[in-house]
């Protein structure tokens, strides 16, 4: 059984706001907040696949133990997940490697059938965060970009951050980005499955080992569109410079002479407009690179004054208290609770949710914006209008890209 996770324990996204716009069955279902996978009490809504190790809930976790002699077992949830944005943390002891199943499947769909499928690493020896193919071909991250890293903190909680949407599976481990892999292939024979916790098999004669998770949410995005189809326009108007790239990225690159911010013709809109939404958009700035994401935007040649903007600019550098125009802020309304904003040439991710007057704000993870906009300045702003990405002039080149939408009917 799922439950909706309570506003303290979410950081990412308060389910307060669920509860109050909608019922909580359309919550689940619809993907608009995140979930508890683990109830805490008790294993309901998981099975175990494979091996002899055993699994049991303690205190606020769930604790697997290796079986001497045992191959890999699988913990996995009963019910299967194509796209969707998976938040866990997990300990394990330095002898013994892990990993997280996503999309993924048993042989012949019964418990004792193989499980097979891509697997987020979790091991201590600098490949934490890389995806591999268990039972499915090795590994998926390539060679080259399997570097050893030191993210992973030996002994203690670390915290995984997996968006899986389409043939992108992209891992952030302790706050950074350690995995953006595009996988076709995998894709195609893996596109839907079950999230399983591995307790690797060990040789006889040594530990027992453990490795204990918490913390275990998931989002569905089963339902989000896609804004910008990552080869042309389609579904926009603007009279600016948007150059689609070859890796699906967009490039705002404002051409010779054109400044400043006050060219809204320039801006990118969307064609129609949108009401009760979840906008997913994932952005990179140069140094100092500055822009915003509009929303409800009324009129787009006059943005400003009767839209809402939520701010982008490179405010990773900044030491003094955060104010409405930096990073996340929104504009005449509220700052940032934190300064969540990533170096350049990174790409940052940000989440608006806005329901009737309720408006919530992720950043790169961590909710830095929570408000009732009939409270404040933005009383009088439409609860519809248009979506735009804004061209802040030279030198301001910006690159977005999985942009997405989801629907709150």
């Amino acid at each position: 059984m799922l439950r909706v996770s309570p506003l303290r324990r979410s950081p990412l996204l308060a389910a307060g706001l669920l509860a109050l716009c909608l019922p909580a069955a359309l919550t689940a279902a619809d993907g608009v907040g995140f979930v508890d996978l683990f109830n805490g009490k008790n294993l309901e809504g998981w099975t175990q696949r494979n091996g002899t190790a055993t699994y049991q809930v303690d205190g606020d976790t769930i604790l697997g133990k290796t079986s001497e002699g045992s191959p890999n077992s699988f913990l996995c949830t009963d019910k299967l997940y194509g796209d969707f944005e998976l938040m866990f943390d997990v300990k394990v002891d330095d002898e013994l490697n892990s990993g997280v199943q996503i999309r993924s499947q048993s042989q012949g769909d019964v418990p004792s059938g193989r499980v097979n499928g891509p697997q987020v690493e979790i091991a201590v020896n600098g490949t934490a965060g890389y995806v591999y193919g268990e039972a499915a071909g090795g590994w998926m991250t390539p060679d080259d970009a399997r570097q050893p890293h030191k993210h992973f903190r030996n002994g203690e909680w670390n915290r995984y951050h997996v968006v899986a949407f389409g043939p992108r599976i992209q891992v952030w481990l302790n706050g950074q980005p350690v995995s953006d892999l595009v996988h076709q292939e995998r894709f195609e024979s893996h596109p839907k499955g079950f999230i399983g916790l591995q307790v690797h098999g060990i040789p006889r004669d040594q530990g027992p080992f453990e490795v204990r998770w918490r913390n275990i949410k998931l989002r569905d995005l089963s339902n989000y569109k896609s804004l910008y189809n990552g080869k042309d326009l389609t579904g926009w108007k603007t009279t600016g410079n948007w150059l689609p790239q070859e890796d699906g990225s967009l490039l705002i690159q404002p051409r010779e002479g054109e400044m400043g911010w006050q060219r809204y013709g320039a801006y990118l809109w969307s064609e129609r407009k949108y009401k009760d939404f979840v906008l997913d958009v994932e952005y990179s700035y140069p140094p100092g690179g500055n822009s915003g994401v509009y929303f409800r935007v009324a009129d787009p040649a006059d943005p400003v004054e009767t839209g809402i903007e939520a701010q982008v600019l490179d405010s990773s550098e900044k030491k003094e208290p955060l104010t409405q125009h930096d990073h996340g802020g929104i504009i005449r309304t509220a700052a940032p609770a934190k300064n969540m904003s990533r170096p350049p040439h990174q790409w940052n991710r940000m989440v608006v949710t806005c329901i009737g007057h309720h408006l919530q704000v992720e950043l790169n993870g961590e909710q830095i914006i929570d408000v009732q906009l009939n409270e404040g300045a933005m009383k009088d702003r439409p609860l519809e209008g248009f979506i735009g990405l804004q061209d802040h002039g030279r030198p301001n080149d910006l690159k977005f890209r999985n942009i997405r939408i989801l629907e709150v009917k």
